[in-house]
């Protein structure tokens, strides 16, 4: 109950990015926010369906950060959720630089990202373009300060979404 009103639906509002924002409305009023890891997305969505169990819970997610959006919707689908793409332009605020104010500024767009209506979408087939393969042989390296950068071949797969980034630096260290 949201200030003595029965919730009919619930929307989650995903803002996606290497931390995304996450915020949960009900009856078009914001219930929760949070910022998490994108490893941490689909859990605290499994928590919110469990707490919710009886509702319409629709997922909108914003059409930027190709790669990690393509990752959340499959994951989302498999969790048997309705989830629709939405256009962010304009959702995020300008709020100034520093950790706060990014945290802040992705938790907004969130709450803006649940607020428009968004198209439904499927499954996500990503192939990722050579540099954001690289871009994850460079995470790789820093990762691990210096010592290994994985392939492109187990970085591709991290992109797709098929590894971790753990999982493939723990591969390369066992070949």
């Amino acid at each position: 109950m949201l200030f003595g009103e029965d919730i009919e639906h619930i929307i989650i509002g995903i803002d996606p990015g290497k931390y995304p924002g996450v915020a949960v409305l009900g009856n078009n009023k914001t219930i929760s926010v949070h910022h998490v890891s994108v490893g941490e997305v689909c859990p605290l969505v499994k928590r919110i369906m469990r707490e919710y169990e009886n509702k319409k819970i629709i997922v909108r997610i914003g059409h930027g950060a190709r790669l990690i959006r393509s990752q959340l919707i499959n994951g989302l689908l498999d969790l048997g959720l309705e989830v629709e793409m939405v256009d962010e332009t304009g959702t995020t605020p300008h709020l100034g630089k520093g950790v706060h104010g990014q945290v802040i500024s992705d938790i907004i767009a969130a709450i803006n990202i649940a607020g428009l209506p968004g198209k439904n979408v499927g499954k996500q087939y990503i192939e990722p373009s050579q540099g954001e393969v690289r871009v994850i042989q460079e995470s790789s390296r820093e990762y691990s300060n210096g010592r290994l950068t994985i392939p492109r071949i187990l970085a591709r797969r991290v992109a797709k979404g098929e590894l971790t980034l753990d999982e493939a630096m723990e591969r390369h260290n066992n070949d």
